[in-house]
């Protein structure tokens, strides 16, 4: 029966670890695509260079802001699968919908770079922003139901981290309405609700050895 056990385990860290291994090259190839959209300035001086740089500045702004967003989401999925010991079906393509979104990231930032007067813009972003924290969050769910996690991995710890994600996913959901609204209100939302949730990243992945919850 031991040697069953640990065949089972030695399987479910083999599936996390390919799992991990092929999201990170999901990842770093939605950060490359990010980069490849962006617009380069064009110019007969160095005066109109700049100016048309300084013209192109709110794209470079988003492209920060998405680049912001993917990392964050890597963040987030690297620190809950360093914490699950156990494998299943169901988390396997949980992860491919989570990976669907950190996809979309790119293109979605490139239609708000060139259609940036429209709402429908700003809906299709915060939609698939929205969208991957919910894959992540369904993970995290998915994880405490089937008792998926290691047994090291501290219970409290891991509600603090779920909380963590609701609150910036449903906030970039929510601004689906702002922006039929005001669509500048829809993205300086956008801004505050990544810088604040920088801040409560810290408190939500404190270290584990520092709470007894």
């Amino acid at each position: 029966m031991a040697e069953v056990s640990e065949t089972c385990v030695s399987r479910a860290t083999a599936g996390n670890e390919r799992l991990v291994f092929f999201s990170d090259a999901v990842v770093a190839i939605a950060l490359t695509l990010l980069a490849l959209e962006l617009p380069v300035p064009h110019g007969t001086s160095d005066a109109e260079v700049w100016r048309v740089f300084r013209e192109q500045v709110p794209d470079y702004a988003m492209f920060l802001l998405s680049f912001a967003v993917i990392a964050a989401l890597w963040a987030c999925h690297k620190w809950l699968f360093g914490r699950i010991g156990g494998f299943s079906p169901r988390l396997l393509w949980l992860n491919f919908a989570w990976l669907l979104g950190i996809a979309l990231v790119p293109f979605a930032t490139k239609v708000l770079m060139e259609d940036s007067a429209y709402q429908i813009s700003a809906v299709l972003y915060a939609t698939v922003v929205g969208g991957t924290g919910l894959g992540l969050i369904n993970m995290v769910r998915h994880c405490r139901a089937r008792d998926l996690l290691r047994p090291d991995a501290v219970p409290g710890a891991v509600r603090r981290f779920q909380l963590f994600l609701t609150l910036p996913t449903a906030a970039f959901l929510l601004s689906i309405p702002i922006a039929f609204v005001s669509l500048s209100g829809a993205k300086y939302s956008w801004a505050v609700v990544f810088g604040l949730t920088t801040l409560a990243g810290r408190w939500a992945t404190h270290p584990e050895g520092h709470r007894s919850s």
